[in-house]
């Protein structure tokens, strides 16, 4: 059986983000959304979802790139002089490795995130890093016992398997990077009794997706759940200025609300699911 959540990123970092994120759960096959409760645009998300109906969400977890709920000074290894988190997670990864990072202000700063989300009233069904930042040990530790604590049942899986078509330094470094530490994730979630699915989709394709490439995904998707991870959205000031990564928001929520793209979920028999349902 092919079941298949699609899941939109990054709901709350702008408004233009999440006016296209809304669209695509509106009129596309988006299953589940991910708030991220740093995002500029928060209380914009929060009050989108009531809107939407939506009756469950996965929490998007920041240190890069956005800005801390809490206090910057109680967080100062975390944020720059502006009082943000680094811009580049290579600059966090670095930082993090060198142990310049306090592990106890990673766990403040997360569980504010996570207290922050709990006041919206949406269950959480799974928790996730921006920009996967889940996935290295020592961060992974505090995901899981945030996800005991706050009993949220699933965490991210990073393991996509997708093919790499020519030579894309991009594709092979993300490729390279969650091989690295996929199987620590494996066993670390079954050592703590967390769920997750099968496998990940749109993790090396990250920012490039279109029709064309969604629907090669679809056509050959393999049975057990699959997550695919998407970043659809409307083209606002802040991206141009802030949020670059998201240039291609528009061509991913064309895509995720496209009539073919819903006949051929359709036509090969794939389920659509949430994680609540795993």
């Amino acid at each position: 059986m092919k079941q298949l959540i699609i899941t939109a990123d990054d709901f709350g970092i702008t408004k233009s983000v999440n006016e296209g994120i809304a669209r695509a759960y509106r009129e596309g096959a988006i299953t589940c959304v991910s708030f991220l409760p740093s995002g500029d645009a928060y209380q914009d998300a929060v009050a989108r979802a009531g809107a939407l109906g939506i009756k469950e969400m996965a929490a998007h977890l920041a240190l890069t790139e956005v800005s801390p709920v809490s206090d910057p000074a109680k967080v100062s290894s975390l944020v720059t002089k502006s009082g943000r988190f680094n811009k580049s997670r290579i600059s966090f990864f670095l930082k993090f490795f060198l142990g310049s990072i306090k592990t106890e202000e990673i766990y403040s700063e997360l569980k504010a995130q996570l207290d922050l989300l709990k006041k919206a009233g949406i269950p959480i069904a799974c928790l996730s890093g921006h920009e996967h930042i889940h996935m290295m040990p020592g961060i992974l530790e505090i995901f899981i016992k945030l996800a005991k604590e706050y009993d949220i049942p699933s965490i991210r899986y990073m393991n996509d398997n997708s093919k790499i078509a020519g030579f894309d330094l991009a594709k092979i470094f993300r490729a390279m990077v969650q091989y690295l530490y996929r199987d620590n994730m494996k066993k670390s979630f079954g050592a703590s009794s967390i769920k997750y699915a099968d496998r990940l989709l749109g993790f090396i394709d990250s920012g490039r997706m279109g029709e064309k490439k969604l629907m090669m995904m679809l056509g050959g998707l393999p049975d057990g759940v699959t997550e695919l991870v998407t970043h659809p959205g409307l083209m606002g000031p802040e991206i141009a200025s802030r949020y670059k990564f998201h240039s291609n928001c528009e061509r991913e929520l064309k895509a995720l609300t496209s009539p073919s793209v819903r006949s051929l979920i359709s036509k090969n028999n794939i389920t659509l699911t949430t994680f609540g349902s795993l």
